[in-house]
């Protein structure tokens, strides 16, 4: 075998780990692109859930609600936005923050607390997160989970009683930097499970409230 046999031997080689290597990155990416598209139908479906719960089972006015609230965190000198599902306020005062997902409902307790510390001042008293399927209840001045499931879900009465019960101060310059950084951590990394469409933390991009 001559010397251009051989070099077309490893010339044909190469292109066919090439090949190889193109094939597992589309398989790759086709899961991942599939896991992105499970874990936004699921976030819609838990949205809805929610929306339609409140409403219709916990009493809240649809005034109490502002849906897809967008809020500024600046970190030394650059300015990032993250976000909350749902904000409730009641009797003008912010009460209670709630985000849906989907997996693991116990690894974005830590980033509920942290965007309901930081979306007010004083923090907000009340986080939930919550999937299709089931809810958390967090203290936020704690960050301890006080309920599960919807039903623990405080209604209208109970937040308002929630809300008059309630002396927490507006956080130290320190813990303001960290609860920052925790949430804005949480948010770039989405704890490793996709949010939808609506998580995650973006820069450069004004804040933006609506209501529905």
């Amino acid at each position: 075998m001559n010397e251009k046999q051989n070099s077309h031997i490893e010339m044909t080689k190469t292109n066919n780990r090439e090949d190889e290597f193109i094939v597992r990155e589309k398989k790759i990416l086709s899961l991942l692109e599939q896991e992105l598209e499970d874990g936004e139908s699921l976030a819609a479906e838990a949205k809805k859930m929610i929306s339609y719960l409140l409403v219709e089972k916990k009493g809240y006015l649809p005034e109490d609600i502002e849906k897809k609230v967008v809020f500024e965190v600046k970190l030394g000198r650059e300015t990032a936005y993250s976000s909350v599902d749902f904000l409730i306020s009641v009797a003008g005062k912010k009460a209670m923050v709630i985000k849906c997902a989907s997996g693991s409902l116990s690894s974005r307790e830590r980033q509920a607390v942290a965007a309901a510390r930081l979306i007010g001042s004083p923090p907000v008293p009340v986080a939930v997160v919550a999937d299709p399927v089931n809810a958390e209840v967090l203290d936020s001045a704690t960050g301890k989970v006080v309920g599960e499931g919807f039903g623990a879900i405080p209604v209208r009465d109970r937040l308002i009683q929630i809300l008059s019960e309630y002396s927490a101060k507006a956080l130290t310059p320190d813990r303001l930097e960290k609860e920052k950084r925790i949430l804005l951590a949480f948010d770039a990394i989405r704890c490793c499970v996709p949010q939808g469409a609506d998580g995650g933390v973006s820069l450069n991009k004004g804040p933006v409230a609506c209501k529905e």
